[in-house]
C-alpha cells in the first residue's frame, strides 16, 4: 500500500481535545476502508475514534491515550492481532483494557487463542453494525462510570486525609490507653502474686489448724466419751442430754477436720504425676472400706468394665467412696441399688454412679459440689465436705463432675476422666 494512501499518523489524525464526557476507542486493521465502515458504525456513539493500520501503531496509542475499548483486527501483516493484544496486556495501563477481535476467518483455533489471550468477545466479518454497536456502548458506559470515579478520586484523597489525621489522633489516644493499660495489668499482676501468696498462706493455715486440733479434739472427745459412759443414767435427764450433744459435737468437729484435711491434701497432691490407674481395682478398694455400711443397709452394687486411666488410684478411691457412701446414705425406702458404669467418648470417659435413692433437686444441682453445701439436716450425718472434694479430686485430673435425676427416682453422679 502506497504511503498517501495509509491513513495519517495517530498523532496527526488526532482531533480536537474530546469533552470531558466523551471517551476513545482505538480502531485497529490494516485495511483503510475497513477502519472507514468501522468509524461509520461507530460514530453514532458520539466518542473520539483513533485509528490504526498496524500493530505497531496501535501499541504507539496506547502508549499515549487511555481507551475505553479496542477493536483489534486478527490477521495483519509484520504483526497480528494477536501478538498485538499480548503487548498491550504487558503494559501496566493497558492491561485491563477490554479487547474485541475481528477476523473474517471462522477457526475455533483463532477463536479459543483470542479468549486466551484475554480478549473479551471475538466477532466475525462482516461485522452486524447493531451488534458491535452495542457491545461497544456497553465498554463506553464503563469507561464513563470509571472517570466519574476518578474525578472524586481528589475529594476521596481530602478525605482520606482527613481520617489519616483522625486515625493519628486515635492511635495518639490508644497508646495513651495501652500505658494505662499497661500499669493496670503490672497492678493486677502483683494482686495476684498477692492473692495467691494469701491463698497458699490460707492453705497452709486450714492444714494445720486442722491438723492441730485434733489432738485437743481427741482429749474432748476421750473425756466426753467417758462421761457418757461412767454416768449415763446416774444424773438427772439433762445431764445426760448434755452429755449426748457434747459426744456428737466433738464427733462432727473429729469428722469435719478429717475432711478438711482431706481437701487440703488434694492441694498439695497436685504436682504428683498421675499414673495408669486401673478403675476396676480402685472401686474394688472403695467397696472394700465401705463394706460394713453395704452390709447394713443391705446394698447392691451392680458393676461393669471400668478402664485404666491416668490417675491416682488414692484419691479415684476416694472419690468412689465418697459417691457410693452417699448413694446409700441418702438412699430411699427401698433397698439401695448402685450402678457403676463406664462409657468412651473420642477424648474421654465418662463414668457413672447411680442409684434409686431419694435424688436431688435440678435446681440444687450445682450448690452441693461446693464446701459445706448440705442439703439436709442433722437426721443425716455429714459435713457437706465429699462432693466437694469429689470435685476437687476430678478437677485434679483435668476432668469435671456433675449430676443428673434419674428416670424412676434416684441420682447419677457422673465425671470424665481424659486419656
Amino acid at each position: 500500500m502506497k504511503g498517501n494512501d495509509r491513513v495519517a499518523t495517530v498523532a496527526a489524525m488526532t482531533p480536537e481535545l474530546p469533552q470531558p464526557d466523551t471517551v476513545k476507542i482505538l480502531l485497529v486493521d490494516d485495511k483503510a476502508e475497513n477502519l472507514v465502515a468501522l468509524e461509520a458504525v461507530l460514530d453514532g456513539l458520539g466518542q473520539q475514534l483513533i485509528k490504526a493500520q498496524s500493530g505497531k501503531e496501535a501499541l504507539r496509542a496506547c502508549l499515549e491515550h487511555d481507551f475505553a475499548a479496542i477493536l483489534l483486527d486478527v490477521k495483519m501483516p509484520d504483526m497480528d492481532g494477536f501478538e498485538t493484544a499480548a503487548m498491550i496486556r504487558e503494559r501496566e495501563q493497558s492491561k485491563d483494557t477490554p479487547i474485541i477481535f475481528l477476523t473474517a476467518l471462522k477457526s475455533e483455533e483463532h477463536l479459543f487463542r483470542g479468549y486466551y489471550m484475554g480478549a473479551v468477545d471475538y466477532l466475525y466479518k462482516p461485522i452486524v453494525p447493531e451488534v458491535l454497536r452495542s457491545k461497544v456502548a456497553v465498554f463506553v458506559d464503563l469507561s464513563r462510570k470509571n472517570a466519574i470515579l476518578k474525578r472524586n478520586s481528589d475529594t476521596l484523597a481530602q478525605k482520606n486525609e482527613q481520617l489519616r489525621q483522625e486515625i493519628s489522633e486515635r492511635m495518639r489516644a490508644e497508646a495513651d490507653a495501652r500505658s494505662l493499660n499497661e500499669k493496670l495489668e503490672l497492678r493486677v499482676e502483683e494482686r495476684t502474686r498477692e492473692l495467691s501468696r494469701m491463698n497458699e498462706e490460707l492453705r497452709q493455715f486450714a492444714y494445720v489448724a486442722s491438723h492441730d486440733l485434733q489432738e485437743p479434739l481427741r482429749t474432748v472427745a476421750s473425756y466426753a466419751q467417758l462421761l457418757a459412759r461412767r454416768y449415763h443414767g446416774k444424773l438427772d435427764k439433762d445431764a445426760d442430754e448434755f452429755i449426748e450433744y457434747m459426744v456428737g459435737g466433738v464427733t462432727r468437729m473429729h469428722t469435719l477436720l478429717n475432711d478438711m484435711l482431706a481437701y487440703s491434701r488434694v492441694t498439695e497432691s497436685k504436682d504428683r504425676p498421675l499414673v495408669p490407674a486401673n478403675l476396676d481395682s480402685v472401686v474394688q478398694s472403695a467397696l472394700m472400706n465401705l463394706t460394713l455400711t453395704i452390709k447394713e443397709n443391705h446394698a447392691e452394687i451392680v458393676k461393669g468394665p471400668l478402664p485404666v486411666v491416668p490417675g491416682d488410684e488414692i484419691q479415684l478411691t476416694q472419690v468412689f467412696q465418697n459417691l457410693i457412701g452417699n448413694a446409700i446414705k441418702y438412699k430411699s425406702d427401698a433397698p439401695p441399688k448402685i450402678e457403676i458404669s463406664a462409657q468412651e467418648t473420642p477424648d474421654e470417659w465418662i463414668i457413672s454412679v447411680a442409684d434409686n435413692g431419694i435424688g436431688i433437686d435440678p435446681q440444687y444441682s450445682e450448690r452441693i459440689f461446693g464446701i459445706f453445701k448440705r442439703l439436709h439436716g442433722r437426721e443425716l450425718p455429714g459435713t457437706g465436705m465429699g462432693l466437694a472434694i469429689c470435685k476437687r479430686i476430678v478437677e485434679r485430673h483435668n476432668g469435671r463432675i456433675w449430676v443428673e435425676p434419674q428416670v424412676g427416682g434416684g441420682s447419677k453422679f457422673s465425671f470424665s476422666l481424659p486419656f
